[in-house]
Parts: structure tokens; C-alpha cells; sequence
């Protein structure tokens, strides 16, 4: 799928390993060169905002739209995932001795946002506890009541794959008052995720694995409608509505006053950075979103979990065992001790197989995660030579 984009996998005799970083398109060039090009020239307003949005930062925030089947004006542009939720948290005013709920496998930069949150707030939190490396929905359901603010945890777990059934958390949060917020990096991208579909109220995603923009520090955020008239973000300038229509004949008007009353913007801008953007993340962005909208994000799910699918079939066949499935995340737990499991991974390393080993309170395995850009080539050379190197 487009293998010729990606110049990196040449380094590699199967990279399997996105959900610790996604290869880059080589497309990203001409859009980061159109920028620094535009820039050194001087060409046109490159010192205006009324320039460089509608240039750079609008077209990537359409191409998140549209991947995520949402309205432009809910979405906006962040620095990878952690910055994202803490934007959309410090929006939000809870009250004084609600809960949070989450997971306790979540990865760690999770954990320590809401720690402080709860702490700033006086909020419980209540960390859902996992059954075998999964939470069952009964279980995240059991921990909601009416005292929730809101259900905060990833889509899709990083270390063993779970995929939560945000739907019915979504139904179940709702029907107490309390908001569904999503941690969506090791999900947008891979497979299909609408959040107004599934009753998300905000979620936020780097662009560093599935999204296909490692080292720019690009990421998205999504807000619902009902949330966005919720939240009180403290706002720069450029969260304002240009008082006359636009920002670069406001700078020269003498009657200007600093301390003057703006108007807020509306939608999810009203989250933004409040002056100018990072517009080199926001092009480089732009590619690889482009490229995933193009190949379409439902064939690029039906790939990414027809390789998984076949690496947890091909592993159960031979005695091993996978934590969940319906990602494209496959942690394969071999029975072997940590050490021999690190071992394994070194050595498939050294062959140029790129997979990752990971663990969490407790529970481990060798994880693999296909992109639109394996094959099943891929697959199957990872699987030969795992089951080669556990032999030896």
C-alpha cells in the first residue's frame, strides 16, 4: 500500500512496530519545503496569520475532519497527545469531590495528568482494575454514577491492544451526566474513529505512530459542540475574532486599546496556542493525513486488521496467547520469563525485525503492530523468525 512512499522501511526486513513509531511519507518533503521555501522567499504574508492559516494550518485541520467524519471548527491542531488532553482539561471546571474514572494499564503519561488534575479539583479518581491485562465493560461501567465528571482512557490500550467499546461507555457516562474523553494515539489513524458516531465528547492524538508524523510534535484535538460551549479555556489574543476581519489592519489602527473587550472565537480554535501557530508541524501534518484520507481510512482498517488478525491466529495455533483483539496491536504472550522475552527481542532486532516488548503491572509480551505500509510478507518473516528464535 504505497510502500514506495516510505523510504525507511528499506532499513528494515519488516518493520512492525507503529505503535511505537510510524514511518514518515516521503511526501511530507514538498509540503515542509513549500513552507521554508515560502519563508525564506518572503513570499507573500509569511509574517501575517491571515496568510499562513488559510496557507498551512486550515488544510490540515479540513484532512483531521475529514478523517474523522467531524465539522472543520471542531477540530484543532496540538503538540502530540498529553498536550492535547491537558488543553482540554484545564477548559473544564469540575466540581469538588467528583470522580474520574480511567485504567489502570494505561500508559504512564495518562496516569500523571489526571494525578494532578484530581489533586487541583479534589476529584476521586477511580482507576478501573484489569481482569488478565483487559477491563471488562461491565466492570468501567460498575465504576460510573452521577457523581462522574467524566470517563478519561485510551481507545486502544498501548501495551496489549484492547480495544474499548466506546459506545456503550459513552452510553453509559451520558446517561450519568458525565463526559467521555478519549486518548486516541494508538487508534486515529489505524482504524476507523468517529467520534460523534461513538459518543466521544473530545479526544486528543499524536501524530507521531498511526498519523504518520514522528519527530514534528504534531497532533489533533477533537471537540463535540455541547462541550465546546462548556469549556473556559484561558484564551491569548489570536483565540479572539480578529476585531476587523482580519488581524493585520488591526496592528496599525492608533484607537486600539490592549486592555480593550475581544470576541472569542468559536469552535475548537477557542482551544489554540492564542498566538501564532507551530505552521511547520501543521504542514508536515497535512501530508500524512492527506495520504491516509486518500488510501481511505475503512481500507486501511480492513489491511491493518487482516495482518493483526493473522499474526494472533498464527500465534494461538502454535500454543501462545494474545491479550485482546479488534486492534492492530498484537501482544503476544509466549509463556517464556521476561528475560527470555527480552532476549527474543534483541534478536529479531538484530535480524531487522522491528517489534517492541512491553509490560504492565505485571503482564508482558512481544508486540507487534502492522501499518498500511506491511505486507503479509511482513508477517510472516516476523512470525517465522519469532518462533525460530524461541526455539533456539
Amino acid at each position: 500500500m504505497r510502500r514506495s512512499l516510505f523510504p525507511a522501511l528499506g532499513k528494515f526486513k519488516a518493520y512492525l512496530n507503529t505503535a511505537s513509531m510510524g514511518l514518515m511519507p516521503s511526501t511530507v518533503l514538498h509540503e515542509v519545503n513549500k513552507l521554508l521555501t515560502d519563508v525564506l522567499d518572503f513570499e507573500g504574508n509569511v509574517n501575517s496569520v491571515d496568510y499562513m492559516d488559510p496557507a498551512f494550518l486550515e488544510p490540515a485541520l479540513r484532512e483531521a475532519a475529514e478523517l474523522m467524519n467531524v465539522k472543520t471548527e471542531n477540530v484543532g491542531l496540538s503538540v502530540q497527545t498529553t498536550e492535547g488532553l491537558r488543553r482540554i482539561l484545564v477548559s473544564l471546571e469540575p466540581r469538588k469531590g467528583q470522580n474520574v474514572v480511567s485504567l489502570d494499564t494505561e500508559f504512564p503519561t495518562l496516569p500523571a495528568l489526571l494525578k494532578s488534575y484530581s489533586r487541583r479539583f479534589g476529584l476521586e479518581l477511580r482507576v478501573v482494575e484489569n481482569r488478565n491485562g483487559v477491563h471488562p465493560l461491565e466492570d468501567v461501567e460498575r465504576a460510573i454514577d452521577d457523581d462522574t465528571f467524566a470517563v478519561i482512557l485510551s481507545s486502544v490500550n498501548w501495551a496489549t491492544g484492547e480495544r474499548m467499546n466506546l459506545k456503550e461507555i459513552s452510553r453509559a457516562a451520558h446517561e450519568h451526566g458525565a463526559y467521555l474523553i478519549v486518548d486516541a494515539v494508538q487508534h486515529l489513524g489505524s482504524l476507523r474513529l468517529y467520534p460523534e458516531k461513538e459518543g466521544v465528547d473530545a479526544l486528543a492524538a499524536g501524530g507521531e505512530k498511526w498519523l504518520l508524523s514522528p519527530d514534528t510534535g504534531a497532533g489533533v484535538i477533537y471537540v463535540f459542540d455541547e462541550l465546546l460551549e462548556e469549556m473556559k479555556p484561558l484564551t491569548g489574543l489570536l483565540n479572539n475574532e480578529p476585531p476587523t476581519g482580519e488581524w493585520g489592519t488591526w496592528w496599525r489602527l492608533p484607537e486600539k486599546d490592549p486592555w480593550g473587550v475581544l470576541k472569542p472565537v468559536n469552535g475548537a480554535k477557542k482551544l489554540d496556542f492564542g498566538g501564532g501557530p507551530p505552521y511547520l508541524v501543521a504542514a508536515a501534518f497535512r501530508a500524512s493525513l492527506r495520504l491516509i484520507n486518500e488510501i481511505g481510512i475503512e481500507e486501511i482498517e480492513r489491511h491493518n486488521l487482516k495482518l493483526a488478525g493473522r499474526i494472533r491466529d498464527e500465534a494461538i495455533s502454535a500454543g501462545l496467547d494474545v491479550f485482546a483483539e479488534g486492534s492492530a496491536i498484537v501482544t503476544i504472550k509466549t509463556g517464556l520469563s521476561y528475560e527470555r522475552e527480552e532476549e527474543i527481542q534483541r534478536m529479531l532486532k538484530d535480524k531487522g525485525i522491528a517489534v517492541s516488548h512491553r509490560g504492565v503491572l505485571g503482564h508482558y509480551g512481544i508486540r507487534a503492530s502492522p501499518h498500511l505500509y506491511n505486507t503479509m510478507e511482513d508477517v510472516e518473516t516476523f512470525l517465522e523468525e519469532l518462533f525460530a528464535s524461541m526455539a533456539d
